[in-house]
């Protein structure tokens, strides 16, 4: 045990000091991706999101396989999970899906504009207590299972792989991502250009809610000694690509940007999970306190632009692209991460993982690059 505790420990402390900008020994590697992990261990996607012990071993086993991984995002999943924060209908192998299927965002427009009305008056929980009994269901009860099997799950990829996990705590995003799942982005987006006052109104009402929900959980993980060293704070409809400068920095970077700083608060690291193209509010995240947050990329951003608007002020993450890791060859992978790591963080202040998840179809030849060329780079 005292050999993984100690692995454990100088994966950890790679990883922070790249986030602090401090020298690192090695290029620090993450891992993130349940769906390529799944399909490169050999067992079909219905079992790795039903069978959580299983689920647990193959991940164990990945990470053993692969000793240059220096940490991993979502180890385990069970993909209706999400609709906690989209509001959506999750379409899972196994039950709606074959089993070899990826799970499925569906989006509906269940939410009404009278809805807006009554979130304001009812306050979100209520609200969204009701709304998942309305179209999601038995949800509580679906997702019990696989929340119970977290802690133990995690405990033993600690023990038997030695690896830390950078998602221990909730996620948090903007009122946004769920009001836009539940609505429909289109409707969603019209809503603010015609209701734009409500529309906020209803949005402070939601994010009072997930605020005291967030920070409740962290409070409550921390007094039962299980204070995360991470969680992420997400965008993804919030993207700033999607909206103007004004319209996001009312709604949307407000609710971030608070979520942010009470992690910071409670000495936890925010892993800014940013998908999709953030090129045009960059600039904004100066406003954070420098070295305290860890910014993941999807591919969509421009890494190189962002590391000299940033310079030392903030480590960044990624960003290898799904289609070069599906369709693309070794070599390039291992070209695309090493040139990335010349460009953007050859001393310290870069993290290199995938693009967001590594997609289901990546060829096991490209993973194995990727982490290969991190490792492989001279400190």
């Amino acid at each position: 045990m005292a050999k993984f505790e100690t692995t454990y420990e100088k994966r950890l402390e790679r990883t922070m000091n790249a986030v602090s900008m401090k020298p690192v020994d090695k290029i620090p590697f993450h891992y993130s991706g349940p769906a390529c992990m799944a399909a490169m261990e050999g067992i079909s996607i219905n079992e790795f999101v039903h069978d959580f012990d299983r689920a647990t071993d193959v991940c164990i086993h990945f990470l053993n396989e692969h000793p240059a991984i220096d940490a991993i995002h979502s180890p385990t999943i069970y993909p209706p999970v999400l609709a906690n924060l989209w509001l959506s209908e999750i379409r899972t192998p196994g039950e709606e899906l074959p089993d070899n299927e990826l799970w499925q965002v569906v989006e509906h427009n269940n939410m009404q504009m009278e809805d807006y009305e009554r979130i304001i008056k009812m306050g979100y929980g209520a609200w969204r207590e009701e709304y998942f009994k309305k179209y999601l269901g038995n949800y509580a009860e679906k997702i019990k299972p696989f929340l119970d099997s977290v802690p133990k799950t995690y405990e033993r990829i600690r023990r038997e792989a030695g690896v830390p996990i950078m998602k221990e705590g909730p996620d948090a995003a903007s009122p946004i991502e769920g009001f836009a799942g539940a609505r429909g982005l289109v409707d969603f987006f019209m809503d603010i250009m015609d209701e734009p006052e409500l529309v906020k109104k209803a949005m402070d009402s939601a994010f009072d809610y997930l605020y005291r929900t967030y920070t409740g959980s962290l409070d409550s993980m921390a007094a039962a000694g299980a204070k995360p060293s991470s969680c992420w704070i997400g965008g993804w409809r919030g993207a700033p690509a999607m909206l103007s400068h004004d319209t996001w920095m009312e709604f949307v970077w407000p609710y971030v940007r608070k979520f942010i700083e009470a992690t910071l608060e409670r000495g936890i690291l925010p892993i800014l999970h940013f998908d999709s193209c953030w090129d045009s509010e960059i600039e904004t995240l100066l406003e954070l306190p420098p070295r305290s947050c860890l910014l993941m990329l999807d591919g969509s951003t421009d890494m190189r632009r962002a590391r000299n608007i940033l310079g030392d002020h903030m480590a960044m993450m990624g960003d290898v692209p799904s289609n070069m890791l599906a369709f693309g060859t070794d070599t390039q992978v291992y070209d695309y991460v090493t040139s990335l790591i010349d460009d953007c963080g050859s001393k310290t202040g870069l993290i290199i993982s995938s693009g967001c998840d590594s997609p289901m179809n990546a060829k096991p030849e490209n993973v194995n690059a990727m982490i290969q060329a991190a490792m492989d780079y001279p400190c």
